[in-house]
């Protein structure tokens, strides 16, 4: 298996390295419950049992995929939300980086369309990460003058058409062709912006 590591890692941080794209894959494409760390570790080519030396549960592990997995886009997401301009203007400029992140990353949506259905315990850690991040940002739309529609309403109806475009399978009304090639995501983008706009024009929902 190959990861993205530096010379100028320690062993250590290697081997966390090498855990966590392991990790990051195992559980988006089997699922949190059917993913032991025996699996995790076979992948990453260690031993399953020398995981708990750098996380001491499953769960633990799992909470650092998703650190590892969302934080790019979630940063990007919220210097486009403190940035200038009208708020639905910034509404679109935190879409488009929200499809070109599941874009780059379609693991990360199948796994929220994943357990969000399949695992009681790992849609418990998805939830508390995803109500941290919905906090951060209510705290952040405190700061804006009033608006004629509700933006977190707006953003969560964007984050779940995103989710099911990138992470749905066949079986779940998923897309007959490959929506990360280059031209669909550029398709869909510009649709995400306009349903962006068209929500925010509406009116509070």
């Amino acid at each position: 298996m190959t990861t993205a590591t530096s010379p100028r890692m320690s062993k250590s941080e290697r081997t966390r390295e090498a855990i966590l794209a392991a990790a990051e894959h195992l559980f988006s494409e089997r699922g949190f419950d059917a993913t032991p760390l025996s699996a995790i570790g076979e992948r990453a080519g260690i031993q399953g049992s020398a995981i708990l030396y750098h996380y001491a549960s499953k769960r633990e592990l799992y909470q650092a995929v998703l650190e590892r997995m969302f934080r790019p886009m979630l940063e990007d997401v919220h210097h486009e939300l403190a940035g200038d301009g009208d708020l639905s203007d910034r509404l679109a400029a935190m879409t488009v980086a929200a499809v070109r992140f599941a874009a780059a990353r379609p693991a990360a949506s199948r796994l929220v369309m994943r357990e969000a259905f399949a695992s009681a315990e790992a849609g418990d850690i998805v939830g508390t990460a995803s109500q941290h991040e919905w906090d951060r940002f209510a705290r952040a739309l405190t700061r804006e003058g009033k608006v004629d529609f509700d933006p977190l309403v707006v953003w969560n109806i964007v984050i779940g058409a995103i989710c099911f475009h990138f992470g749905a399978g066949p079986t779940v009304g998923g897309l007959p062709y490959d929506p990360t090639d280059p031209a669909r995501v550029t398709e869909f983008e510009a649709r995400m912006v306009a349903v962006t706009k068209t929500l925010c024009a509406q009116g509070r929902l």
